[in-house]
C-alpha cells in the first residue's frame, strides 16, 4: 500500500477527529441522556465490529481532547469510569449530588 493512501484515510483532515473516533463521538452526541461504563458492553453492542480495546482507547483519547467528559462513579457497588456527552455527565453530577431523603414539595405553603 502507498503512503499516500495510507495518510489519506487514516489522518483527521483540518483538525478533525480520526474516522474511529468521530464515529464514537456522533454516537454518544445522539444520545445526550446516557453515559457509557468504561468497559462496558453498551457501545460494543453498538458497534458489533470494533474490538474492545480500540473502543476504551477511543473513550480515553476523546475525554482527554475534551471532545466528551468523564466520571469515577459506583455502579453495582463497583467503582468504574463512565464517558458520556459534557451534558450528560452534568446531569449525572448533579443527581449525584441531590439528597436522596430530602422531602418533596408539594407546592403548597402552611
Amino acid at each position: 500500500m502507498k503512503i499516500s493512501q495510507i495518510s489519506e484515510y487514516s489522518l483527521p483532515a483540518e483538525g478533525g477527529l480520526p474516522p474511529l473516533q468521530a464515529m464514537i463521538y456522533e454516537e454518544l452526541c445522539r444520545r445526550p441522556d446516557e453515559v457509557f461504563e468504561y468497559q462496558g458492553e453498551e457501545l460494543l453492542r453498538l458497534f458489533p465490529r470494533m474490538k474492545r480495546s480500540a473502543l476504551n482507547w477511543s473513550l480515553w483519547l476523546l475525554a482527554k481532547s475534551g471532545h466528551i467528559a468523564k466520571m469515577r462513579v459506583r455502579v453495582s457497588g463497583r467503582l468504574t469510569t463512565v464517558y458520556g456527552t459534557q451534558e450528560a455527565v452534568d446531569a449525572l453530577k448533579q443527581r449525584m449530588s441531590m439528597p436522596t431523603d430530602a422531602p418533596v414539595a408539594t407546592g403548597a405553603a402552611s
